[in-house]
């Protein structure tokens, strides 16, 4: 096994003391150009890797931003909103001195050792991707000094006062939703969308009733999961239970494909029988017939906002609540 070089090595070969290594490497320090020539001749001649847990002793900053996911792996990368925003995150750090960590985080064991990696200056800062379906690291986090953003919303206004949330308008969303329906000639709407427990679900259930009140009546909205094979199931029990309906308003575009799978299996013409309507504008709106007509959200950005707004908390900036604008994006199936 190779053994790592010491910086009191690097000091001895450079003829410097170790604190001066340290401001060369540090990079913000003012050192003379002959001094600084000196410790990275020596650095590359002894082949030095710095240590970045003693970096971020030394300089208060690790240089690294936590991307924390609590879903399964499997829907992780089953669901694009994920890779989107994750993306954003990505391309936006891409051209900085931030280094991503990823953290898939669900069972009390990876909490733990999530914890004891964010509590340690292991980060900077932290980015949450699904804040919903946390169990118990926001409230460490809250109990911490790091800075961190949701992406999504949050009920508990400890985490709105303490976190910078980051997420689209939902109800503004389902609103647009709805009235293009309404618009079209839609009078007996459902509506499919993720659990209950989830404020984007509940957001844009409410945002569909703004516009079709009684019309959109509790036994006429479904609350699954956001899954093709949810939207199956959910229409599934529509047609079993023999509930007349002219619009699907799905809340999202793989709940509204596996509706779509299953009207098509039926024989039910869409969009002449049936309009349906998705939420997301992800690629699979577009990758088979017909094309979905969904509610775009503007992932990509929230992704970006998410980084920079991680980067000012971690440069001492409060924490502060983005809400992102929708679009309306029409296709073939209203």
């Amino acid at each position: 096994m190779t053994r790592r070089v010491t910086i009191t090595e690097v000091a001895r070969e450079a003829g410097v003391s170790k604190g001066t290594v340290s401001r060369v490497l540090a990079g913000t320090y003012a050192v003379s150009p002959v001094t600084a020539d000196k410790v990275n001749r020596a650095v590359k001649a002894l082949g030095y890797l710095p240590s970045v847990r003693a970096r971020a002793l030394a300089t208060g900053k690790a240089n690294a931003i936590a991307v924390v996911v609590s879903e399964p792996f499997d829907l992780m990368f089953a669901d694009p909103t994920f890779s989107v925003i994750m993306k954003g995150v990505f391309d936006a750090m891409s051209n900085t001195e931030y280094t991503p960590i990823v953290l898939q985080v669900q069972s009390e064991i990876e909490q733990r050792k999530a914890i004891y990696l964010l509590r340690n200056q292991g980060v900077d800062a932290v980015i949450h991707l699904s804040p919903w379906e946390d169990n118990g690291l926001l409230e460490a986090l809250a109990d911490s000094s790091l800075p961190v953003v949701l992406c999504g919303q949050t009920r508990n206004e400890r985490y709105v006062e303490k976190f910078s949330l980051v997420y689209a308008d939902d109800v503004e969303g389902a609103r647009n939703a709805a009235r293009h329906l309404l618009d079209k000639g839609v009078q007996k709407p459902i509506a499919i969308t993720g659990a209950i427990t989830q404020p984007a679900a509940e957001d844009r259930v409410n945002g569909y009733r703004e516009v079709f009140d009684s019309q959109l009546s509790d036994d006429r909205a479904f609350y699954c999961g956001w899954s093709e094979q949810d939207g199956v199931q959910a229409i599934q029990t529509v047609l079993q239970r023999q509930i007349a309906f002219d619009g699907v308003l799905a809340g999202s575009d793989r709940i509204a494909r596996g509706v779509l799978t299953v009207l098509r299996a039926k024989g039910i013409m869409v969009p002449d029988e049936v309009k349906v309507i998705g939420f997301d504008d992800h690629a699979i709106a577009t990758e088979f017939y017909p094309e979905l007509t969904t509610i775009a959200q503007p992932m990509h950005e929230q992704g970006r906002l998410a980084f920079e707004t991680a980067v000012a908390m971690a440069e001492g900036k409060e924490a502060t609540t983005y809400i992102l604008n929708t679009q309306l994006i029409e296709r073939s199936t209203t």
